[in-house]
């Protein structure tokens, strides 16, 4: 009778990296794009890289993942780049775009825009060379263009937010609500928000031209003060699409 004996398999890391994949990504592009562009093209995959590496464990979805994330990580001092393959990238896409881009990074409205095109280009990349499949890709890649029409936006708003209060802050107020709002109602000149807190629903008159950008459902975070003409904006701070 022959005995027989188990081996026992190790979790390795990707025979194909993320970072192996983001260089050759990059690689391909510096042949095709100008020099101004192909910068933005390796800031955005830049960003993409660190925030997989500080953040792309959330999205873990089973145990061995985690395992094996966890073994390499704290055991070996290996990046989340180095240790998963390009599978990994897409599922972190939504939390780059729309948390990591917007919270985490200065980012100016020509960066949103680039991280967009740059966005959408890895995405039919990585399904050309067969990293992806075409349900991943499409996915992702509606994520990307609704995040390429609305991160420019929000960035434009909050700019516009920030050069009204600057230049119309009242003198006196009562009182001061610090929250983020989200906008509930819009009406030319007329924003009804309603507050994380249980500041309820508060008016704010502003310029034609804010309410225009507004969007429902977006989040602002705002200081706002109480004068004898009802509720001012005093700061302001990011736009958050919904």
């Amino acid at each position: 009778m022959k005995n027989s004996s188990k081996v026992l398999t190790f979790p390795q890391v990707a025979e194909r990296s993320i970072e192996g994949v983001f260089t050759e990504f990059l690689r391909e592009q510096q042949k095709r794009l100008k020099t101004r562009t192909y910068h933005r093209y390796e800031e955005v995959v830049g960003l993409m890289r660190h925030c997989l590496n500080c953040y792309g464990y959330h999205d873990l979805d089973n145990s061995s993942d985690i395992a094996l994330y966890e073994r390499f990580y704290f055991q070996r001092n290996l990046e989340f780049c180095v240790i998963f393959g390009p599978e990994k990238i897409l599922p972190s896409l939504n939390n780059f775009l729309n948390y990591f881009m917007i919270r985490k990074v200065m980012a100016s409205e020509s960066l949103l825009q680039a991280t967009g095109t740059v966005t959408k280009k890895l995405i039919r990349w990585l399904e050309e060379r067969e990293y992806v499949d075409r349900e991943q890709a499409a996915r992702a890649s509606r994520i990307a263009i609704e995040a390429a029409r609305e991160l420019p936006a929000a960035e434009r708003l909050a700019r516009l937010f920030y050069e009204y209060a600057q230049n119309h802050a009242p003198r006196h107020w009562t009182a001061e609500l610090d929250d983020y709002f989200t906008i509930e109602k819009i009406q030319p000149g007329t924003l009804l928000l309603s507050g994380n807190s249980a500041s309820g629903i508060v008016e704010v008159r502003v310029p034609r031209n804010i309410t225009e950008h507004c969007r429902l459902g977006w989040q602002v975070n705002l200081l706002l003060g109480k004068t004898r003409n009802g509720w001012c904006i005093l700061e302001t701070g990011n736009v958050y699409p919904s």
